[in-house]
């Protein structure tokens, strides 16, 4: 595997070889709250470059040159929906978005909140559109960053590979084209799992107790969530009921805090690629470039966080504000990386995928109603239907994820409410077998992609 500069760093810092074999436990201290720092504090958090459209519901800190929304898709980006005034509170600097180098902007949206870059270079198409609404983002020299991404960085590599050398507690089985990871801490439950294994898996189950944390170690250069066509992460309880796949709004109050304590540690990667499905937890992937859908697979939400090297996503995949709340030592010893085990056999059957929906070229699925947050998108005069709870309007366009016709040739200047659109059905009503029909509706949708002020909808 290549050593990437990151990587080299962080054994400068740590005096401590990497070698990728057995070894004994990282030397830990008790279990503490908040260990990602910083980090912790924002949906997506990129050391370097970040390409982004549709939404974030958290705050956005990226190190270098931030590229928000596409004027030839067209489509924008909007940030902060669910932030909270006690959550900016708590933002270095108060910002909901922070870029260190220059933030390339069409039709940028700043819910709640200020920003902060370098440089601000409209990219909107003159006459059709912004690139940040309302001013809220103050242009300075990058030492004014409240944000010190290298030293960020540099602590978040640290702990990733101590954490990775935490002997695991828990168990990883395999049936068929499932993987099984079962824990029976209370407080904290440590699964490695390599990340050729994780990618064979096209059903992933969970089942730890609720309340404990989960930390996750994928071991491996590279992910690619595609690769079998990963199609949910489920969890199941303890009295042995159907698992529950991942969604928005899960019905469990226990499912919804073992995702929030939930940690995917990639401290190796390189290349991690999701796929369509919704992924539950935070991802940790401080080496890596993390791409959130592609050419022909579609997009995808992640349930929670991502704090990456570099980000890059297609229209439509989104970041929710789940951000991660569980317990992990935040002080570790960095050392050898504890190698996975072959995953062992079991016969628990395989959750069965969930249903596919019908969808054309022309219609892409229903939204997610109980889902927070709309997807601003410049007004069209072509007729759409509305979620749920919302009258129908000739001059407001359905999100992309919801039921469309072909736009109109004319847009207008000025920003539009639109109601919500979950882009992806969150996963939990996609199977494989829609993909093809829903990257289909994208194409065919992406010339009215364009993001505008949204609307609030009752939750």
């Amino acid at each position: 595997m290549r050593t990437t500069a990151a990587v080299a760093t962080v054994l400068a810092v740590t005096g401590a070889a990497l070698a990728w074999a057995p070894a004994a436990s990282a030397t830990t201290t008790e279990c503490v709250t908040q260990p990602l720092g910083t980090a912790g504090l924002y949906a997506e958090f990129v050391e370097k470059d970040s390409t982004r459209h549709s939404d974030s519901e958290g705050a956005v800190a990226v190190g270098g040159d931030a590229r928000f929304g596409d004027p030839k898709q067209p489509s924008g980006f909007s940030i902060g929906h669910k932030l909270t005034g006690a959550d900016l509170a708590k933002l270095p600097g108060g910002h909901s978005l922070v870029v260190g180098g220059t933030l390339y902007a069409n039709q940028v949206v700043l819910d709640n909140g200020s920003g902060i870059a370098g440089k601000v270079v409209d990219l909107s198409t003159p006459g059709q559109g912004f690139g940040v609404d309302g001013g809220k983002v103050k242009e300075g020299a990058s030492p004014a960053s409240p944000v010190d991404f290298a030293k960020e960085f540099t602590q978040l590599r640290a702990r990733s590979t101590g954490w990775a050398g935490i002997d695991p507690n828990g168990t990883v089985a395999g049936s068929g084209d499932g993987l099984f990871l079962t824990g029976g801490d209370a407080k904290l439950n440590v699964f490695a799992v390599n990340a050729a294994d994780l990618e064979k898996a096209r059903a992933i189950t969970l089942k730890v107790p609720v309340g404990s944390s989960t930390l996750v170690n994928v071991l491996g250069a590279s992910y690619d969530m595609n690769k079998s066509a990963t199609y949910g992460v489920y969890y199941q309880g303890a009295d042995g009921t159907a698992p529950v796949i991942d969604d928005y709004a899960l019905a469990s109050d226990g499912f919804r805090q073992i995702r929030s304590q939930l940690l995917w540690n990639f401290p190796q990667a390189e290349s991690v690629k999701k796929n369509y499905t919704s992924w539950p937890g935070t991802i940790l992937a401080p080496n890596a470039k993390v791409e959130m859908g592609g050419k022909n697979i579609g997009p995808g939400h992640v349930n929670g966080s991502v704090i990456a090297e570099s980000l890059d996503t297609v229209p439509g995949a989104e970041t929710h504000r789940m951000n991660f709340s569980g317990c992990l030592p935040k002080e570790t010893e960095p050392g050898p990386v504890v190698t996975p085990e072959t995953p062992a056999p079991t016969e628990t059957p395989v959750p069965t995928p969930p249903a596919t929906p019908s969808a054309t070229p022309e219609t892409t699925p229903e939204s997610t109603p109980s889902e927070g947050g709309s997807t601003p998108t410049a007004p069209t005069t072509s007729a759409a239907p509305t979620a749920p709870g919302e009258s129908a309007s000739p001059s407001t366009p359905a999100g992309p994820g919801e039921t469309t016709t072909a736009p109109a040739a004319t847009p207008t200047t000025a920003p539009s409410a639109t109601p919500e659109g979950d882009l992806a059905t969150t996963g939990s009503a996609i199977g494989p077998g829609a993909i093809g029909a829903a990257v289909a509706a994208v194409l065919v949708g992406g010339g009215f992609l364009a993001f505008a002020k949204r609307r609030r909808r009752a939750s």
